[in-house]
């Protein structure tokens, strides 16, 4: 029987099988064809922007806070320490300064004078103590936890003063300070910063319903007030009715969350504008070390070869998307130049199986020589995307069952463990030690988000040495060697990292790209209605 929003295998090996699941994305770009010519979209007459998400957030309290949605609202509505700039350079943010003392063991930081929460109380240092000590010290049990191992206590040395102290010199503290960590008031529950949000960011939380959420510009904002008066971030889990949406105007800026090939149906459009830039946002497939078929290193190698990705990337993601063998992105200082790419063999993934011990069973007939199970979201591209792997691993002996779950569901599932292969978008990713955090041994659920329970003692080892420097050119080998453990034990399979787009109306200025296609520029938008095209 199929499971309830299941696919079954496809009943036979077709070299060209995946060709089969194009005709939804070429339909719903044949759509859009005609974009130009449809009349100006009603876009707000006032200073609102409506901002298309594809899943509600899940929790709002920064210490807890990993979904995509969540991360987007404290971008808009907190602060960290530090945060990034367009080209994901780490400056300063609620911390005007820092300095590194005692050897690397001491960060201290120097806050902003005069900022202040959107109840109106004034930030200090307890309030940093707060919410990063509640991590560290267990009080809220957090999958950040694992990003701060090394992070022995915090101490409020005066009112605009705070330490990090930690157990050993650690040279990646400050990639997680950014406001997905957002700084909130000191003795705040987490369910009260889940169900009304106070941050210092320039947008404040007033309503929220499983549907929508909306901020209002908030006037004492340290960095000044916003040019937008209202932020409305709107749940659309369809695609393709985000790119109507879009169309209509009741929609008005979509990041990095329409079907690939629609995108250049809008930059044909006299109304639109397409940013786009490359990006650290790194789409895989998680897998299940634990699972009897999928722990042995040789199945995971034999699916990984199954796959086309470039093809995958040329096709359904209209190139926006740079194939690769490493989460880190391209550009980034840790990310390994050399590490050989993974093939695209059915013929010797077949091989790979055989010797791992499962043969044929029928020779040319459709049995597979593995079962297993794909997991992702009802997102149509992404649901496609699954599709297309799952033909391409049948020419391989590989039966996927895909299993497409409200993304919800979907993340309950992968957080607790529950999969045996899930497909994902990892974002935000400017530091190598994000390994510490989703691969280190100990970094397994509720304490990271290791939740492929992946165990190399030699891996573990090189990124714990490469987060004691402080000294980019000293890390480098150790993440170096990392990637290439990465590489040979394929805890994730890497398919590519994301070209960023954002699409939005040409009236509207003031946006820009960020590495992962954060909203951190919202805050200096504005509408220019005088840009509107006129004629016909």
């Amino acid at each position: 029987m199929t499971p309830s929003g299941a696919i079954q295998s496809p009943p036979q090996r077709r070299s060209q099988a995946y060709l089969a699941a194009a005709p939804l994305a070429v339909l719903l770009g044949a759509s859009l064809l005609a974009c130009g010519e449809r009349p100006a979209p009603q876009w707000p007459a006032d200073e609102t922007l409506v901002i298309a998400l594809e899943g509600s957030p899940r929790n709002l309290d920064p210490r807890l806070a990993t979904d995509q949605s969540s991360q987007k609202v404290l971008q808009l509505a907190a602060n960290g320490l530090v945060t990034k700039d367009p080209e994901g350079n780490l400056i300063p943010d609620l911390a005007e300064s820092w300095e590194v003392l005692d050897e690397g063991r001491r960060y201290r930081f120097y806050l902003r004078d005069g900022v202040r929460f959107h109840d109106g109380r004034e930030l200090t240092s307890e309030d940093v103590v707060w919410t990063f000590g509640t991590i560290v010290d267990g009080t809220v049990v957090s999958s950040k936890r694992a990003a701060f191992a090394v992070v022995e206590r915090l101490e409020a040395v005066d009112p605009r003063t705070v330490d990090f102290v930690l157990s050993e010199p650690f040279g990646a503290l400050l990639a997680d300070l950014t406001p997905g960590t957002g700084i909130i008031p000191a003795g705040t529950t987490p369910e009260e910063s889940n169900e009304a949000f106070i941050g210092t960011g320039p947008f404040r939380l007033v309503q929220r319903n499983p549907e929508r959420l909306v901020l209002e510009a908030f006037d004492q904002a340290w960095q000044g007030r916003p040019k937008l008066d209202r932020v409305v971030l709107k749940e659309v889990p369809d695609a393709t009715v985000r790119a109507l949406e879009l169309l209509k105007g009741s929609v008005q800026l979509v990041v990095n969350d329409l079907a690939a090939d629609v995108v250049p149906q809008f930059r044909q459009s006299r109304y639109f504008q397409v940013v786009e830039k490359p990006g650290a946002n790194y789409a895989y497939l998680g897998l299940n070390l634990e699972d009897p078929v999928l722990k042995d290193r040789r199945v995971r190698r034999a699916f990984a070869m199954s796959i086309d990705r470039q093809r995958l990337v040329d096709t359904l993601w209209s190139r926006l998307g740079t194939v690769g063998e490493t989460m880190l992105p391209p550009g980034l200082w840790a990310r390994h130049p050399d590490l050989p790419p993974i093939p695209h063999d059915p013929v010797g993934a077949a091989a790979l199986l055989e010797e791992a011990g499962y043969p044929d069973p029928d020779g040319d007939g459709p049995e597979p020589r593995i079962r297993l199970t794909y997991k992702t979201s009802t997102n149509e591209p992404y649901l496609l995307q699954a599709q297309v792997i799952q033909a391409m691993a049948a020419e391989a002996g590989i039966g996927i069952t895909v299993r497409s779950l409200e993304f919800a569901t979907l993340y309950a599932d992968v957080t607790r463990g529950s999969f045996q292969i899930f497909g994902m978008i990892r974002t935000g990713i400017i530091e190598p030690n994000i390994y510490r955090m989703i691969l280190h041994s100990e970094a397994v659920p509720p304490r990271g988000q290791n939740r492929g329970k992946y165990n190399n003692p030699e891996f573990d080892r090189m990124i714990e040495e490469g987060a004691r420097l402080t000294d980019p050119q000293a890390r480098l080998p150790f993440y170096l060697k990392a990637q290439e453990i990465f590489a040979q034990d394929l805890p994730y399979i890497s398919l590519y990292t994301r070209i960023n787009y954002g699409v939005l109306p040409v009236t509207l200025q003031g946006y820009e790209s960020y590495p992962s296609g954060e909203l951190l520029s919202v805050r200096n938008m504005y509408w220019d209605r005088s840009a509107l095209p006129t004629g016909p």
